[in-house]
């Protein structure tokens, strides 16, 4: 800490109000009334809070000597205790607990009347349940850390995208760190900007659901991710449009481009690689080795013309293992064995559910046990891609 080797006649009020942003002027005041710094050491105390930790939060030593450091010296048990009970009141376990107090060890140190309560209060008013409240507290520290009106306007907002409070909590369960991005200088200017490209409210409720990374780019980035899209034929209103804005932000242009160079390789142009990512654009997301393992069976075994599949890039979206070999092998089997199959082309049956596959082509051929037992030894999972 920048504190201990400074004065102790050295002002606390402005290093105190730093430590402490996100509380009211008691909380400050509680901050510095359990911070007792040692003339001759020129650090805190912090062994009572440190024993206090392993004792009542389950934290073992290592984790409270490190979390005590950062809140001084306490040598009463009351200010933490109603912290503690404050949580316990609102349904938190141990666990739970625990967890809130490792994210955030200084929370032990906020006023439960001027801080805690109208902050949990705010979150009942806005339609989070007792159980909401605790998974979200638990799962992101910027509930705690934000002030309550920045934590009101950041829900509200969300909450009026995403549609329900259910969508909001496994949002911030399964992305931690959203919260902790701000609405006036990353997220509404980002949504105007989607907005503006022809995003409608239905879309941003997606991309926030599924891709909520795109939501919280730099400006200038999602500006160049758009551009990129637009680049390729795909409008932003477009069905397959948040997917490849996606895809064009988790893959590098290095790897798009060793993905083009490659389909060149099997005859395919730019044009045809372009329209085929256009179609499925998660297909420059697989390696390399297992397009050149699923290019090769398709187009020597199969039959397939590299021209067939650049129209039908979704084949080389489905597992070669469990899927394209099993189902391509009882198709060839069976013709091979003279029984009379309508001329479904290969990726028609490849997309054929599993119920409806196995209905058409294994369970109705018993006499073919050789077949069957050839397919059933197949890794299952088969509706896999």
């Amino acid at each position: 800490m920048a504190l201990m080797n400074r004065s102790p006649y050295f002002s606390l009020l402005p290093k105190a109000l730093a430590f402490v942003p996100c509380c009211h002027l008691a909380d400050a005041a509680v901050f510095l009334a359990t911070h007792s710094y040692s003339a001759a050491s020129g650090a805190p105390q912090s062994s009572f809070m440190a024993e206090y930790l392993v004792s009542t939060c389950g934290f073992d030593p290592d984790q409270a000597a490190k979390a005590s450091k950062l809140l001084g010296r306490v040598e009463s048990r009351h200010q933490p205790d109603s912290v503690l009970g404050f949580f316990k009141s609102y349904g938190f376990d141990n666990t739970q607990v625990k967890k809130v107090i490792s994210a955030n060890p200084r929370s032990l140190l906020l006023d439960v009347e001027r801080t805690l309560a109208p902050k949990f209060r705010a979150l009942q008013d806005l339609g989070f349940s007792c159980s909401d409240i605790t998974h979200l507290v638990g799962s992101n520290k910027h509930v705690i850390g934000h002030k309550t009106q920045t934590l009101v306007s950041k829900i509200q907002l969300l909450q009026g995208l995403l549609g329900s409070n259910d969508f909001f909590v496994k949002l911030c369960k399964s992305n931690r760190w959203f919260l902790g991005f701000s609405i006036e200088k990353r997220i509404q200017p980002n949504i105007e900007i989607l907005r503006d490209c022809g995003i409608t409210d239905q879309k941003l409720s997606t991309i926030l659901r599924r891709h909520p990374r795109l939501i919280i780019q730099k400006a200038e980035v999602l500006k160049a991710l758009i551009r990129d899209d637009e680049n390729l034929g795909v409008a932003c209103a477009s069905g397959t449009s948040i997917q490849t804005l996606k895809v064009l932000h988790s893959v590098s242009k290095k790897n798009f481009t060793a993905h083009l160079e490659f389909f060149k390789g099997f005859g395919w142009s730019e044009d045809d690689f372009l329209a085929a990512f256009r179609k499925a654009p998660t297909l420059v997301g697989v390696s390399l080795k297992s397009l050149q393992r699923k290019m090769e069976f398709l187009v020597n075994e199969a039959g397939c013309s590299p021209s067939y599949l650049a129209l039908r890039p979704y084949c080389l979206l489905m597992s070669l293992e469990k899927k394209l070999m099993p189902r391509h092998r009882i198709v060839t089997g069976l013709k091979s064995r003279g029984v009379c199959i309508s001329n479904l082309s290969m990726a028609t049956y490849m997309i054929y559910p599993e119920k409806k596959f196995l209905e058409k082509f294994v369970n109705c051929y018993k006499e073919y046990p050789e077949l069957i037992e050839l397919y059933n030894v197949a890794p299952k999972n088969r509706t896999a891609l």
